[in-house]
């Protein structure tokens, strides 16, 4: 089985823009992760309890709050291979006085891991993800998925959550402009191009790998590249449109520290899903965004198990 390489960096916001480009454009480095607590590991936080039909305890709240805020102050740099991964962990220790750590992972075999326990999601009977092995009898009310790590297949509750607000909600209303906001496999944006297919999508995420498999999924349902932008962070600040629908299905710190951005770029009129919430953190992230703009207004909250998602739009 291969491995691969990662260097654990305590964030310095001051030097970090120097060490990401000297990963990237002298060290190979393959990709670059931040605020990496997922989904599934709040899951994994969470274990057998469940509190669907009340909020989450604020202990178990906080608990999950911790994990986040000690992974949101920690980078990855990861590098095919060991001697890469040396070089640059030497390199920013000479020269910042960086404090790191090297690990070496195994490459799981992720696809024939992934091809035995998925399924076809169904939202609400209206429209399905597929894996890519399977055959589309309907490609206009389904969306191929190829198996990229961590980067969201629609199982997840908040995934589904968000497409099930859309289909409920949304797919009526003429959208001519998406920005699909920690994107991971482009699922949420790809979903809506398939039913508006006149739509521009915008798929937004930090890391280079998600990017990648949303480029997967974009030439494996065939869409076409100019309807389609994909951004990094080194572009956030190149993305200038105002949308009519913003997805955000990211976890609650991160929706707090870009909710500014979130707003600034949603279009008079347009609507804004957010997710990645456990029971009981909607209202501090619902006052949040509205405090920003008063001009939001809150529409609805959809739940599944201990994961929420809300709908807000703009007057």
């Amino acid at each position: 089985m291969n491995s691969y390489f990662y260097i654990l960096l305590n964030k310095s916001n001051n030097l970090d823009a120097d060490i990401d480009d000297l990963a990237r454009q002298e060290f190979g480095c393959l990709g670059i992760e931040e605020y990496n607590i997922e989904e599934e590991k709040v899951d994994e936080i969470l274990g057998d309890r469940s509190y669907s039909g009340g909020d989450v305890p604020e202990s178990v709240i906080d608990e999950v709050g911790l994990a986040m805020q000690a992974e949101a102050n920690q980078k990855k740099y990861y590098f095919e291979n060991k001697k890469d991964a040396q070089f640059f962990q030497k390199k920013i220790q000479d020269l910042f006085g960086c404090v790191t750590e090297l690990y070496e992972s195994e490459v799981e075999d992720w696809n024939e891991t992934w091809r035995k326990s998925y399924r076809p999601i169904d939202i609400d009977g209206k429209f399905l993800i597929i894996p890519e092995w399977e055959e589309q009898d309907d490609k206009n009310n389904s969306l191929l998925i190829y198996p990229g790590q961590g980067f969201g297949t629609g199982s997840h509750e908040t995934t589904f959550l968000c497409l099930k607000i859309f289909f409920n909600f949304l797919e009526d209303k003429k959208v001519d402009h998406v920005l699909d906001f920690g994107c991971g496999s482009g699922i949420l944006g790809l979903s809506v191009l398939k039913r508006q297919s006149d739509a521009n999508i915008d798929l937004y995420d930090i890391d280079q790998s998600a990017i990648e498999n949303a480029k997967q999924n974009i030439e494996l349902n065939n869409f076409s590249d100019k309807d389609i932008k994909l951004y990094l962070p080194v572009d956030k600040d190149k993305i200038n449109v105002k949308y009519d629908l913003v997805f955000a299905n990211i976890l609650q710190n991160v929706l707090l520290l870009e909710s500014d951005y979130l707003v600034t770029h949603l279009k008079k009129g347009g609507s804004l899903i957010l997710s990645g919430l456990l029971l009981g953190q909607e209202d501090e992230v619902i006052e949040t965004f509205v405090q920003k703009n008063n001009k939001l207004k809150y529409i609805t909250t959809y739940q599944k198990n201990d994961w929420v998602a809300v709908l807000l739009e703009h007057e």
